[in-house]
């Protein structure tokens, strides 16, 4: 049997910064729609975006897959196996 089992975990952490919002501001975004199906309540590669005054991390992180870590962990758990890449 080849079967190779894996677990592991990772955390990424981001600071985000948002600019100051009026109601009437908070408002608008709420009528829009967005954030009502993201965890945080807004998007910042959507319309969230742009009341975003600063970042600090992992963009992709805060958009909700990690990207580099990811793939760090994945290349370790590939690296871990007996398989040929190249086979």
């Amino acid at each position: 049997d080849s079967a190779v089992s894996l677990v592991d975990s990772f955390v990424e952490t981001a600071n985000v910064t948002f600019t100051e919002l009026t109601d009437c501001d908070i408002d608008a975004y709420v009528a829009s729609g967005e954030p009502m199906d993201k965890a945080g309540s807004y998007g910042i590669q959507g319309i969230g975006g742009q009341i975003v005054s600063g970042l600090q991390g992992d963009f992709f992180a805060v958009m909700g897959l990690p990207m580099h870590g990811l793939s760090r962990s994945l290349m370790a758990a590939f690296n871990s196996t007996n398989i040929d890449a190249y086979d």
